[in-house]
């Protein structure tokens, strides 16, 4: 084979794998704007659900269990926000010493990883560190006000 039939056919080659790579970076392309947009709705739609997690049961004609939205760990109604502060205290009695709040997240059957779920814990265990159920002993560590005396010493 002579030099100039070897730089043709490399030049084909090349010409050939330039096109292939331009027309997957345009598919890259394409599939990076679609995930962005299902990341977009699968946002939208996790809010909409939080929300709707918010609204009274009665509302919504979903069926409740266990005193929450069947399958979401949001509280379904004001009477359900009771329900779930004394669940929490609850939690708090059963462990018999401080807690964390990822701790009492985990215990109730919730990822403690997942930032939401543990400021959901945290914000309603203020509330009812507001109330005079709960103590905070060391920030960010709870127990119930009737233990309080008990362990903190």
């Amino acid at each position: 084979m002579e030099y100039g039939e070897v730089a043709r056919l490399l030049a084909e080659r090349e010409a050939a794998c330039r096109a292939e790579a331009d027309r997957l970076e345009g598919e890259a392309e394409r599939i990076a704007g679609l995930l962005s947009v299902c990341r977009k709705e699968l946002e939208r739609l996790t809010v909409a659900r939080e929300v709707i997690g918010e609204l009274p049961v009665a509302d919504l004609g979903v069926p409740v269990a266990g005193g929450r939205v069947a399958g979401d760990g949001l509280p379904a109604s004001g009477a359900d926000v009771a329900g779930f502060a004394d669940e929490l205290v609850a939690v708090l009695i059963e462990f018999g010493r401080p807690v964390r709040c990822q701790e009492v997240v985990a215990r109730l059957g919730e990822d403690p990883r997942v930032a939401r779920h543990v400021e959901r814990v945290r914000h309603r265990l203020k509330k009812l560190k507001q109330a005079g159920r709960v103590v905070e002993p060391r920030p960010g560590v709870f127990v119930p006000a009737d233990a309080a005396g008990e362990t903190v010493g």
